[in-house]
C-alpha cells in the first residue's frame, strides 16, 4: 500500500492543495516567456483587504531591462498581471491581461510559479491590458 502524502492547504481549508508556501506577485508574458517577481504570503504587504507583493510593474520591468532578460520596449507593450490574497474572503485572485487569462496552461504555470492553490480565481483587470487587447476592445465599440 502506498503512503499518501497529506494534503497541504492554506488556512486549514481542505481541497486547496498547495506545494510549499504560497506567494503573491506580479508577472509579465514576453515572447512566450513568463517572468514572475514574488513575495511569500507571510511577508506580503497589506492594501485594503488584500495581501500583495509590494513591487510594481514599472520597477520590475526596469530590472528586467537592465539584466537584458527582455527586449528594449515599454512595459505596457506586454501582457501582465498580479496575484493577490484577499484575507477577508480567504481567496487568491489572479488579475491579468485577457491574453494571459485565455490560456489555461499559462494560468496553470502562473499558479505553479506562485505556489497558488488550483482553486485560485482569475479575473481581467483594466490596468493589465496590452496593446493587442486594447485594439480588440476598441474594435468592438
Amino acid at each position: 500500500m502506498k503512503n499518501k502524502q497529506p494534503r497541504k492547504s492554506i488556512n486549514g481549508r481542505r481541497g486547496r492543495r498547495v506545494e510549499g508556501k504560497p506567494h503573491v506577485g506580479i508577472f509579465f508574458l514576453v515572447g512566450g516567456k513568463l517572468f514572475v517577481e514574488r513575495t511569500p504570503l507571510v511577508e506580503a504587504g497589506t492594501y485594503a483587504d488584500c495581501k500583495m507583493h509590494e513591487g510594481d510593474h514599472v520597477q520590475y520591468w526596469d530590472k528586467l531591462l537592465r539584466t537584458g532578460a527582455v527586449p528594449e520596449s515599454e512595459y505596457e507593450e506586454h501582457p501582465r498581471g498580479r496575484a493577490v490574497f484577499n484575507f477577508k474572503t480567504e481567496q487568491f485572485m489572479i488579475y491579468a491581461d485577457k491574453c494571459i487569462l485565455g490560456r489555461k496552461a499559462l494560468v496553470a504555470r502562473i499558479k505553479s510559479a506562485l505556489r497558488l492553490p488550483i482553486v485560485a480565481k482569475t479575473a481581467p483587470d483594466p490596468h493589465y491590458r496590452c496593446p493587442r487587447c486594447l485594439e480588440t476592445t476598441a474594435a468592438s465599440l
